[in-house]
């Protein structure tokens, strides 16, 4: 029976191949634990609020009329840890990704009770979605241990692109409302003087920043932002055209971090999962397969894994001891991370353009 466009969309907009999926599962493993995992002193900060200061958000954290005890947040941080490293090592894949997000949701409904709300539900979203790709189906004990089909689905792809899609389409929207599109006034300049005289945010490129005095240019900026996020909602419709916002996002949160000084890593656990793994997974393994065999695919995963665990370990161990810059908004680590996927995205684009202009001389 023939699909129709939705089906079609639904199904086969994206279609991952098991090792590329199990490389991004690596990747985002790792990223969670060095650097997005709550800070585990948090817990008593939390519990020692008198009751009057539980508000949670609506959902369910309003069952609760009081923070739970730390040693209760506690263990649901280890949960979290052991169920990244199942996810990690691709040990009942698809039940610790789940565990993973729920006991990230959990931490973070009472973390958010306090009034004040992240932006970071994606920590969250991404591995509960993630879990129906089957992205333990390679390099995985699942595998291993033949316990997980070798087919992986496309579909939880465009339902995380569905939620990045509102997510960034409710943070335009009301920017649309708010008058960011009024020709006399520039909405950018306004947030940046207040990040930088109100919250003293003034390292990196900041004092820079504060220095243009163009209302042309600021109003561009004004456009820009809410074209960007909310032309982001339109962008799920295509694989390539969400492909290519991301890498706009990239460039967006890396001049937000240099001006206004606040970095959006949490963000970009999702997004690296429109990254092309496939074609990274084809060309590791083309690395190290010998002229004989192909089966040094397990052993081009555990290479992988390993240079990223120690890269992200030695990166994690300079930023907390205050190595090279001083700042704490944003830190060591996420001016890294965020410099780097820029360097990425450059690159893929430079990439893309020279194999766009070879193409065009042979016509």
């Amino acid at each position: 029976m023939q699909k129709n466009k939705f089906e079609q969309w639904i199904f086969e907009s994206y279609s991952p191949g098991a090792e590329g999926l199990a490389i991004y599962r690596i990747f985002a493993s790792l990223l969670f634990l060095f650097f997005l995992l709550p800070d585990f002193g948090l817990y008593s900060v939390l519990t020692s609020y008198p009751t009057d200061f539980f508000t949670p958000p609506p959902g369910p954290m309003m069952l609760f009329d009081d923070f739970p005890p730390e040693i209760f947040l506690q263990a649901v941080h280890i949960l979290l840890i052991l169920s990244w490293i199942g996810v990690l090592l691709g040990i009942y894949t698809k039940i610790s990704s789940v565990t993973a997000g729920i006991s990230m949701l959990i931490l973070q409904g009472f973390m958010f009770s306090l009034g004040k709300i992240n932006h970071e539900l994606l920590l969250s979203v991404t591995p509960i979605i993630m879990a129906f790709s089957n992205w333990g189906a390679a390099f995985s004990f699942d595998s291993a241990k033949r316990r997980v089909s070798e087919k992986t689905e496309g579909w939880p792809l465009v339902l995380l692109a569905l939620f990045i899609g509102f997510m960034m389409f409710t943070a335009g929207f009301p920017k649309i409302l708010g008058g960011w599109l009024d020709p006399t006034t520039q909405a950018t300049k306004g947030h940046l003087l207040n990040q930088y005289f109100m919250r003293g945010r003034q390292d990196l490129l900041a004092d820079a920043a504060v220095q243009i005095d163009s209302a042309w240019i600021w109003e561009f900026l004004d456009w820009a932002t809410i074209l960007f996020e909310v032309g982001f909602l339109v962008a799920v419709l295509k694989a390539g055209w969400f492909r290519l916002f991301c890498c706009f996002a990239v460039m967006f949160h890396f001049s937000t971090m240099m001006t206004l000084n606040i970095a959006f890593l949490p963000n970009f656990l999702a997004y690296a999962a429109f990254f092309k793994w496939d074609d990274l997974a084809d060309k590791l393994k083309n690395q190290s397969l010998s002229t004989k065999t192909k089966q040094n695919s397990a052993r081009m995963a555990l290479y992988f894994g390993g240079a990223l665990f120690l890269f992200f370990f030695v990166l994690r161990w300079v930023s907390d001891r205050g190595l090279l810059i001083s700042t704490t908004e944003p830190t060591l680590h996420e001016v890294v991370l965020i410099s780097l996927f820029l360097l990425i995205v450059i690159f893929l684009g430079i990439k893309k353009l020279i194999k766009l202009l070879n193409s065009t001389g042979e016509v």
